[in-house]
């Protein structure tokens, strides 16, 4: 009995690709298949019970081929059914056999050798699997170029929703605090990058420190929305955090007509004549000397383009056209981002973040402050989406309002969701 449920998870596991390659057919299936036997490992050793490395090899080699089966089943019934039923020409025949040999072999190698990572030492066994994500990471950009499949831009964009995702955790999945706003944060760093870094605007900052002041100045804007909301909890502090999300778009539509005044001859000497009793209006000791009159800083619904690029001195800047690059930053970033968190998640800040979430009444009783926290919460969620929003601006080259409306917040909220609440892996 045991044994066919395996066997019906490989089915599953199987079904799951296939349906995947009625999506994008031809070479599809080889990285599909790849990805199909990585899952499936998981999960099967996850419910073996610990034994020698080639006994839950043996054990997990029929689960392996139900899963294969299914896969190659599949793909040709799209290659051969499903593509000619649409309008669509059958790919070649040697892409057929290529891409479907390599496919089926390295979701049943994938299967069987993640599953017999689990005869390991639990610490090994961790190092091992480790080492197969990573090396499967580094090796995708080249595969994805070598079969043609051209996935690396939707992969990117997918990565910087995941950047946002674990910022969002912190607010929602740690410290329990509803936020249906959070792309207002992503708007925030990446309009600060086209500011920074745009020769629209006549300012040229280099990405490498523009994506620090998009952080910092995402976090100031979370301290203000986060200042105000500290009395509210549940569906209030929602309604507030959908506010300030509709507001922020908005905002950058209309910073198209500005006048930058400088602070000291109109706003600090006036200030003081006023508090020693004079009139600044009738008798100005200065002149109000006028910075800028009806500057466009946002340019609307135009959005700012374009935007700096990262430059690095072997890689040259890096382009739309040489996706690889990207990548591989965005990822360096994922990973950063996953260590602070998790250091965070384990310090006091992150216990006292979930003693709120649990119980916030009896978390003031054992001595946490609940405004320190929950400031520090908003602040900290909102610094990743700054690093989201310097990176997205800078990937796309130009930013407009219309990307950071409340279906964007909706998205970031279902990956937390999804991957599970306060699992920053899940997201």
């Amino acid at each position: 009995m045991e044994k066919k449920r395996y066997i019906r998870t490989g089915l599953l596991f199987g079904l799951i690709g296939g349906l995947l390659t009625f999506i994008f057919g031809g070479w599809s299936v080889a990285i599909i298949g790849v990805l199909m036997g990585l899952g499936l490992g998981l999960a099967l050793g996850a419910r073996f019970q610990r034994d020698e490395p080639t006994a839950l090899l043996l054990k997990a080699m029929p689960s392996a081929a139900a899963s294969s089966g299914v896969l190659l089943v599949m793909s040709l019934l799209q290659n051969y059914i499903v593509a000619p039923a649409i309008g669509k020409y059958p790919s070649a025949i040697n892409i057929v056999i290529y891409a479907n040999l390599t496919g089926v072999m390295a979701g049943f190698l994938m299967t069987i050798v993640m599953t017999a990572f689990h005869g390991l030492s639990p610490r090994n066994e961790r190092i091992a699997k480790l080492v197969v994500i990573a090396l499967l990471v580094v090796i995708f950009p080249f595969a994805d170029s070598a079969t043609g499949l051209r996935w690396m831009a939707q992969v990117i964009f997918a990565l910087i929703f995941v950047i946002l995702g674990m910022g969002l955790n912190i607010v929602v999945g740690y410290a329990g605090l509803l936020d249906l706003g959070y792309a207002a944060f992503f708007a925030i760093g990446a309009y600060t990058t086209g500011i920074l870094s745009s020769p629209q605007l006549h300012v040229f900052w280099p990405f490498w420190v523009v994506i620090w002041f998009a952080a910092v100045i995402a976090a100031v804007f979370g301290l203000v929305l986060g200042a105000p909301t500290l009395p509210l909890r549940g569906d209030y502090l929602a309604i507030v955090t959908l506010g300030f999300g509709e507001i922020i778009p908005v905002v950058f539509r209309n910073l198209t007509a500005i006048n930058i005044e400088e602070p000291i001859t109109c706003l600090v000497i006036p200030f003081i004549q006023r508090l020693l009793g004079g009139d600044p209006v009738a008798h100005p000791l200065v002149a109000c000397k006028i910075l800028a009159t009806n500057f466009n800083l946002t340019a609307g619904e135009a959005g700012i383009n374009p935007i700096g690029r990262p430059v690095l001195p072997v890689l040259g800047q890096f382009t739309s056209s040489q996706p690889i690059p990207w990548y591989f930053l965005i990822i360096a970033i994922i990973l950063g981002s996953i260590f602070l968190i998790n250091r965070l998640r384990d310090s006091r800040l992150g216990r006292a973040w979930m003693a709120i979430r649990e119980d916030q009444l009896a978390a003031e009783q054992m001595g946490i402050d609940p405004v320190r926290t929950k400031l520090f919460a908003f602040m900290m969620g909102a610094t990743f989406s700054g690093f989201a929003g310097a990176f997205y601006a800078s990937y796309v080259a130009g930013i407009f309002p219309g990307a950071f409306e409340f279906s964007a917040s909706i998205l970031i909220l279902c990956t937390v969701i999804l991957g599970g609440i306060g699992n920053v892996y899940g997201v």
